[in-house]
């Protein structure tokens, strides 16, 4: 099995804080870090740690960050073919991670945003051998359209993280199999879950449309609260999270998704392909950074075996 991401990648440095900055305040930090990251990346590496094969497109600059990059590849055995070089800088982040793992962070995407519809197509070979085609709003919409379109009329499955979210143009709704967004994602597509209970969890009207237009899956994170999936056939299954002392929530979402595919491609039924997804999030939680948070497939049917409960 093999996923093709139509990816971003960046430089994220992290910074530990007593509490979050306010407008215009300097902190001192406890630790500091920096690594490759990006939602694409992200997806990609911790994809590979559970068995999976990874294959995509990335995009950096002309800087020093981009030999970072390509040696990070190198190490982790992906294709150095995977990666494409345009004019300006590599893709660079800053978070800052407080006490109980909560962040705020800025990214400027850089030679991300050179990404083109042209480079999906010069692509396109590599793309069509997938069983998934996946892709983040840290990329530009061109790409995500021409590699959505050509997956899904080769009948390959798509899953898109509209994240950090913008409008979703119809046509790439239109060819996306599965949908994950996080809470503050779904309010801004009209979507809200204000209870778990059987009745709160019948589809909205928004959520309809969502699944009148294309999308098979519908996925809401919703923190501490666990995560809900809509179908376009069968009721709404709501998968609760897995309590953790969380140390940064860096690349938790990324995780989630990561444990989605892989549970899927298994062939696994939705509901414990969600398991793994919301384990996947909880470990990636429990270290500073994202590059060594994410699980194996090893320690997360550990974590999976050791935190049962009823569903």
């Amino acid at each position: 099995m093999k996923i093709f991401v139509v990816g971003s990648v960046v430089v994220a440095c992290s910074v530990k804080v007593t509490r979050l900055p306010l407008a215009g305040e300097s902190l001192s930090g406890s630790t500091f870090l920096a690594e490759p990251g990006g939602k694409g990346f992200n997806l990609a590496l911790a994809v590979s740690r559970l068995g999976i094969g990874v294959d995509g497109i990335f995009s950096v600059g002309e800087d020093m960050f981009s030999s970072v990059i390509s040696s990070t590849f190198a190490q982790l055995g992906f294709s150095s073919e995977m990666l494409v070089c345009r004019e300006g800088s590599t893709g660079a982040g800053v978070a800052f991670v407080d006490p109980a793992g909560e962040n705020c962070l800025a990214v400027c995407l850089g030679a991300n945003l050179a990404l083109t519809a042209d480079d999906i197509r010069s692509f396109a070979p590599r793309l069509l051998r997938s069983n998934l085609v996946a892709a983040t709003f840290e990329t530009p919409d061109a790409p995500i359209d021409e590699a959505f379109a050509l997956a899904r009329a080769r009948g390959i499955t798509t899953l898109l993280n509209p994240s950090p979210f913008r409008p979703i143009a119809p046509s790439i709704l239109a060819n996306t199999s599965i949908l994950v967004v996080n809470a503050v994602e779904a309010t801004a597509l009209g979507i809200s879950i204000p209870g778990l209970s059987a009745e709160a969890l019948q589809p909205t009207p928004a959520i309809d449309r969502l699944l009148a237009d294309g999308v098979d899956l519908l996925i809401v994170t919703l923190g501490h609260r666990g995560a809900v999936a809509f179908r376009s056939h069968g009721p709404p299954l709501h998968q609760p999270a897995f309590e953790v002392a969380a140390v940064d929530t860096v690349g938790a979402g990324d995780a989630f998704a990561a444990g989605l595919i892989s549970g899927l491609l298994a062939g696994k039924p939705l509901i414990e392909a969600l398991r793994s997804a919301a384990a996947c999030g909880a470990l990636t939680t429990l270290q500073f950074g994202a590059f060594n948070s994410f699980p194996t497939e090893l320690s997360l049917a550990a974590f999976i075996d050791q935190n049962t409960f009823e569903q």
